[in-house]
């Protein structure tokens, strides 16, 4: 796995000329982060590091899983129209060098916000309505991907941005997404082991069994998480396998026996969501949404 790049604002500027004001902001996963002016409008930049590559080999280093990755990620921003999905900025998918470093990188809509893990842990668990209003958006987020056969793949607190002009809800870095038409990079399972779905272990014939339904129980993951400030998996010290056998085996207590008053219809829903087999979740996004504005 490649590992962050060093980049300062003065190299960024030199990559990216047509962008001002230009700051670093964070990192996530193997992503430098800047923010950045592009025409009046801030926008995210980020940059990732390729493995030593000749700098006239673009087409080398443009093959690599790091900027395949960068690309999936890229198309996906610009095929997806969701509101609820994070959107390409001007940038589009790019190479270049600084610093000896080999760079793949590109620009997003800056969100004024914080992620939900963020939030989890300045704030505490969320309400009820909060966890179904997040479960409606991210919803429609996995819908609107799966209508050109996209599977998130990564659904945490970590990838979802509430933005602080109107509190709705983000989906951000498809770059693990799979597309069930496509090929796919991935000899093994990628994401987050604390938010598989059980059949995101089963990787050997993954174009098989992932489908919508797989990030619905991420989404069940993360709203039961959020809910009650308890993971229904994870605990410290858990190895992948170990999550393995919670996350195929080991039924969690619904949220209400966790958190007092929560409502029963959303309790059943994300109980529903975490459902060991695809089929004992919703069979579709639509009656998923339409459940939780019941809720």
């Amino acid at each position: 796995m490649a590992d962050l790049p060093s980049l300062t604002p003065d190299q960024v500027a030199v990559l990216v000329p047509q962008a001002s004001d230009i700051e670093h902001i964070g990192s996530g996963g193997q992503k430098l982060v800047f923010r950045g002016t592009i025409s009046g409008t801030f926008y995210a930049l980020k940059f990732s590091k390729l493995a030593a590559t000749p700098v006239d080999e673009l087409d080398d280093f443009a093959t690599s899983d790091i900027a395949i990755r960068a690309k999936r990620e890229v198309e996906t921003m610009r095929e997806c129209t969701s509101h609820h999905v994070v959107k390409l900025g001007p940038l589009g998918l790019s190479f270049g060098s600084a610093g000896g470093q080999q760079l793949v990188f590109f620009s997003e809509e800056f969100i004024l916000g914080s992620d939900l893990k963020t939030h989890l842990r300045r704030d505490g668990k969320f309400a009820a309505q909060e966890v179904a209003k997040l479960g409606i958006q991210i919803g429609s987020a996995i819908k609107a991907l799966w209508e050109f056969g996209k599977v998130h793949r990564d659904i945490k607190p970590a990838n979802i941005m509430r933005r602080d002009s109107n509190g709705d809800y983000v989906l951000l870095d498809a770059g693990f997404a799979f597309d069930v038409d496509g090929e796919s990079i991935s000899v093994g399972p990628v994401g987050t082991p604390a938010y598989f779905s059980p059949e995101q272990f089963e990787f050997t014939n993954r174009r098989t069994v992932l489908d919508f339904r797989s990030d619905m129980f991420s989404l069940g993951v993360t709203m039961y998480f959020l809910a009650t400030a308890t993971h229904p998996f994870w605990s410290p010290g858990d190895t992948t396998q170990s999550l393995y056998s919670k996350i195929t085996g080991f039924n969690p207590l619904a949220p209400s026996s966790i958190v007092d008053g929560f409502p029963e219809p959303l309790d059943e829903v994300i109980m529903r969501l975490l459902g060991k087999s695809p089929h004992l979740r919703f069979r579709t996004c639509d009656q998923l949404i339409t459940a939780l504005q019941g809720v």
